[in-house]
């Protein structure tokens, strides 16, 4: 019964996630948000294990690692970290709709933004002007951008407690609607996969992605 209510153990690692969350003390917003993404990572994770012959599979553990690295960002108020990790993971679902494949040149896999601009354009269905501005505000506090409010006057011991200037409810908000449509794109790329993965467990997925994305995965891709 038990394999059978948590066939992938998901379930199991979702539970074990809050738990160390609820640890820490944070607000139930944002436990819900970071559960929610930490769930996300799940699903990319269960893709990616699923299919050793997976394409562009390194720019997909990458995507998983930013993801993590961002919770841990959040988690520990460190806000620009947290930006940098937005950047990286805008920058490998990047090269994955635009087929970039590293041979070891120095520009092979660089996402310009003649890229973005391009994909906006062909990628209609995909929400490029979005992931555009979520890059371009990540870049804003990975260069201290006037723009953004970083605390270049903060002392050492005041950096070593914190360096935030957003409450975790509104990063984990950010996060989780960041991952949210990096999702609804990843799923025009991996259709196959995720219908293979998840061939006699669909109740699994959408445990994972969420009933929105869920729906809009069945819609789009019947």
């Amino acid at each position: 019964m038990i394999l059978q209510r948590d066939p992938h153990g998901f379930r199991d690692d979702a539970k074990k996630f809050i738990a160390k969350i609820k640890e820490l003390g944070v607000d139930t917003c944002t436990e819900n948000n970071l559960t929610a993404s930490f769930k996300h990572v799940l699903f990319l994770e269960f893709i990616h294990n699923s299919h050793p012959a997976l394409s562009y599979k390194r720019f997909v553990k990458c995507i998983i690692y930013d993801v993590l690295n961002s919770i841990i960002a959040i988690i520990h108020k460190r806000e620009r970290y947290f930006h940098l990790n937005i950047r990286s993971m805008v920058e490998h679902l990047a090269r994955i709709s635009l087929q970039k494949i590293d041979n070891g040149g120095d520009f092979d896999i660089t996402v310009r933004t003649v890229d973005f601009e391009n994909l906006k354009i062909t990628n209609t269905n995909e929400n490029w002007v979005y992931m555009h501005q979520q890059y371009k505000q990540a870049c804003s506090w990975i260069h201290s951008s006037s723009k953004v409010t970083l605390n270049i006057t903060s002392s050492f011991t005041e950096l070593l407690s914190a360096d935030s200037k957003s409450n975790t409810t509104k990063l984990s908000k950010h996060l989780h609607m960041l991952t949210s449509e990096l999702l609804k794109i990843l799923f025009n790329y991996y259709e196959d996969e995720i219908k293979t993965a998840f061939y006699r467990t669909r109740v699994e997925m959408k445990y994972l992605v969420g009933k929105h994305n869920y729906e809009i995965f069945i819609k789009d891709h019947p």
